[in-house]
């Protein structure tokens, strides 16, 4: 015997069931957009790159006050690179469009900042506090 299962044809039964589905959505990407946003247990190193060529690397998570300095590219532009205690950003640069500059101050490896009408790069490395900490692929 087969039988049939009737949907609810209530309107207001759906617009409830889909606002609180919506509701749990929007609750659960908050929660991860917080738990992702933890703080850093580990060190921070920033990389500045220049065409392709590495110029420096910064241990952020030594830096105590911010300084800032200069890195001029071979076409004759300049890009001035703040560092801060855990974060590094491109402060002001010569260059058209200074999307650079918009990018504001990195903190994490998950985008870096890049100039590129001065083949600017600066990416982040971020590294483990102890590697006891972690766990490995015979943890029972």
């Amino acid at each position: 015997m087969i039988t049939h299962v009737t949907k609810s044809k209530n309107p207001v039964f759906r617009a409830i069931l889909l606002s609180v589905f919506l509701i749990l959505l929007f609750a659960a990407s908050l929660l991860y957009l917080f738990a992702a946003r933890s703080p850093h247990t580990g060190r921070l190193t920033a990389r500045i790159y220049q065409n392709g060529t590495l110029l420096t690397t910064i241990d952020l998570s030594t830096v105590t006050e911010a300084y800032s300095f200069t890195v001029n590219s071979p076409d004759g532009g300049h890009n001035t690179i703040e560092v801060k205690p855990g974060a590094v950003g491109i402060k002001e640069a010569d260059c058209p469009d200074r999307l650079c500059v918009s990018m504001g101050y990195a903190d994490s490896s998950l985008l870096p900042i890049v100039c590129l009408p001065h083949g600017l790069v600066i990416e982040i490395e971020e590294q483990a506090a102890a590697p006891d900490t972690l766990p490995d692929a015979l943890s029972y």
